[in-house]
């Protein structure tokens, strides 16, 4: 009886600690997924500064030209992404691209402010800054 009754709570702590472990990796990896943007590949950071190629982003027609570089960050719209040094997105100068080529222009929310930006358009990424896409998806070079 006593042996019974063991087995019953073993097998119900041993659920328990199952499920916690199930619960505890879904919150983890929804918490990750969250506020990170896009990246087709790493970076290369040299003390603490970001590199990236330029590439053109108009064609010889002057025509928007929208190119993926392996160092490209892609940004969704209505998701806020933190500018940090230990962030996805480190502070610098980006080049913001379109990732639309018949969308010359976008609006990006960076803080409190929402502004109007053209492909090709440089920007300035601080410490602490929240990036955000309004509208449509855009690229960071």
């Amino acid at each position: 009886m006593f042996f019974d009754v063991f087995q019953y709570i073993l097998a119900a702590v041993l659920v328990i600690i199952v499920v916690l472990c199930i619960v505890l990796t879904v919150k983890d990896a929804v918490k990750n997924k969250k506020n990170k943007p896009i990246k087709a590949n790493p970076v290369e950071i040299k003390d603490n500064v970001r590199y990236t190629p330029t590439d053109e982003i108009k064609s010889e027609d002057g025509d928007l030209k929208v190119s993926y570089v392996k160092e490209d960050i892609i940004l969704q719209p209505r998701k806020m992404v933190q500018v940090g040094k230990k962030c996805a997105i480190k502070p610098g100068k980006y080049t913001v691209l379109s990732a639309y080529e018949n969308e010359a222009e976008f609006n990006i929310r960076i803080g409190n402010f929402v502004k109007s930006y053209q492909h090709g358009q440089e920007i300035v990424l601080v410490e602490g800054d929240e990036v955000c896409p309004t509208s449509s998806t855009i690229i960071l070079r």
